[in-house]
């Protein structure tokens, strides 16, 4: 009985004295543990409420690279010049390579090309374009700007990359939410199983714990207990999915959607996720279709690097293009412009591709992105604005 009681003791000083060390490194590493944490509650409440509809919206730590004064609302769009009092507007939509277009610290060629084009031609501007956005989340961003912004743009330019087949397929064919048979939500992940830059649930509650009034000591006990909580509750959907359940949703969530994964897409994807990717697209179409305020769709896409080469490139070259993919899907309609790089520039053999890109090979350096990409798309644009 005595060996007993000691080996309990024991066990609650060990437990004890391990939360003890705990504190006392979580107290002294405190500002590392917040780096991702928002550093505004009106941009927390913000970008919380549209993640839950959209999936994501741009990160906190973006909005310095927009303008000097940023907005609240610069987290879902930015205005390039002002809409009021402007005869049409032109909503700008897509990934990261449309996201590009206003910021300001890297990426002034587009910006000021865009700007003048705005202030001669005398059109509103408004830039959506958000890291990894596809066309299921252009779909319901189209309905959040019109429903709770008052945005109705005459034209839209709409930028579909080539990991959007990807970003359908692996991020977010499991996070739709339909009600009636129209999408009307792509929820984000609550406990994702791998380091994400879309991990924002975990974000969400280290940010309510810095932005509090509490003290050091307070915040520390409180970081501990969400941490234990979160970790907790994410293994057991890991041991869960992983172990237990029969069901391919599960199971295909425990895929980590790193590069790696996302080429694989564009090496050689299956008939089926081509098909999902296309019908992507088309509800898409349908959204702007049904919005009557929109009187012009330019679709956009462009190749990345790994398209350039041919077979006998000892790099694997990419066999898929979303370009054909878009081309398919809008064949029989003549009301939509498809701005198809990949048909200008694949063959083009005086073409420089190696010297286009950024350091990642996936993303136009501002020269090319400015000078290529959008002087093209501002060329295309002044055919339907006097």
């Amino acid at each position: 009985m005595k060996n007993s009681y000691l080996v309990i003791v024991s066990c609650f000083v060990s437990i004890f004295l391990l939360y003890a060390l705990l504190f006392i490194y979580t107290f002294f590493n405190f500002n590392s543990e917040f780096t991702y944490a928002f550093k505004s509650l009106e941009n927390l409440n913000f970008h919380e409420k549209y993640s839950k509809k959209i999936h994501h919206i741009r990160q906190e730590s973006h909005l310095r690279e927009l303008h000097k004064k940023p907005k609240v609302e610069d987290l879902l769009f930015t205005t390039i010049n002002e809409i009021e009092n402007k005869k049409k507007i032109v909503l700008f939509q897509g990934d990261s390579w449309m996201e590009q277009l206003t910021d300001r610290e890297h990426n002034l060629v587009s910006l000021d090309l865009v700007k003048k084009f705005g202030d001669k031609k005398k059109v509103g501007l408004i830039n959506a374009g958000i890291g990894s956005y596809s066309p299921s989340l252009m779909n319901i961003q189209l309905d959040v700007l019109q429903e709770d912004f008052e945005i109705f743009p005459d034209i839209v330019v709409a930028y579909i990359d080539q990991t959007d087949i990807g970003d359908e397929n692996c991020r977010y064919k499991y996070n739709t939410v339909y009600k009636n048979g129209i999408l009307k939500s792509i929820q984000p992940e609550a406990y994702l199983m791998h380091k994400s830059l879309f991990n924002y649930s975990q974000i969400y509650g280290l940010s309510r714990i810095y932005l509090n009034d509490d003290s050091k000591i307070i915040k520390t006990f409180k970081l501990m207990n969400f941490k234990f909580k979160y970790n907790l509750t994410k293994s057991a959907i890991r041991f869960y999915r992983k172990h237990i359940s029969n069901s391919k949703m599960d199971k295909d969530r425990l895929i980590k959607c790193y590069w790696n994964v996302m080429e694989k897409y564009l090496i050689m994807p299956n008939e089926s996720d081509v098909k999902y990717f296309e019908n992507s697209i088309k509800r898409y179409l349908k959204k702007i279709d049904q919005k009557k305020h929109i009187k012009k769709l330019i679709l956009v896409t462009f190749p990345h690097k790994k398209h350039f080469y041919s077979n006998s490139d000892q790099i694997t070259s990419y066999k898929f293009n979303v370009s054909d993919a878009v081309d398919n899907v809008i064949r029989d309609k003549k009301n939509i412009t498809h701005i198809n790089f990949s048909k200008m520039l694949l063959n083009d053999k005086n073409f420089d591709y190696e010297s286009i890109w950024l350091d990642d090979n996936v993303h136009l350096n501002p020269n090319a992105h400015g000078n290529i990409f959008f002087q093209k798309i501002l060329e295309e644009l002044s055919k339907y604005l006097p």
